[in-house]
């Protein structure tokens, strides 16, 4: 069985492999679910925000922005940088 599911077609594996930085299976899994659980945490206190706005008056926006910048950091998504974001926005390695 185990020569029949290659690295290249283990679900698992494929994706945190696939992108110019790899990842292996247990990194991958951390980071994703560490920034998850922050993104949650930031959603509650824009949540709390929006009825009391002199509370958490930046939270949500500084934990995206600080998200953002790690996810930019880690050099895994320059495919999906380049289709979601505007060229202006872009630094010039994620340009082609």
């Amino acid at each position: 069985m185990s020569i029949l599911i290659s690295n290249n077609m283990n679900p698992f594996t494929r994706h945190p492999n696939e992108t110019e930085n790899p990842q292996g299976y247990w990194k991958h899994g951390l980071f994703a679910l560490v920034n998850s659980l922050i993104l949650i945490y930031a959603g509650l206190m824009g949540v709390v925000h929006a009825i009391f706005p002199f509370i958490f008056q930046f939270t949500t926006s500084t934990i995206v922005i600080k998200s953002f910048n790690k996810l930019v950091g880690s050099r895994r998504h320059k495919e999906e940088l380049r289709r979601e974001l505007p060229s202006d926005m872009l630094d010039s390695k994620y340009k082609d």
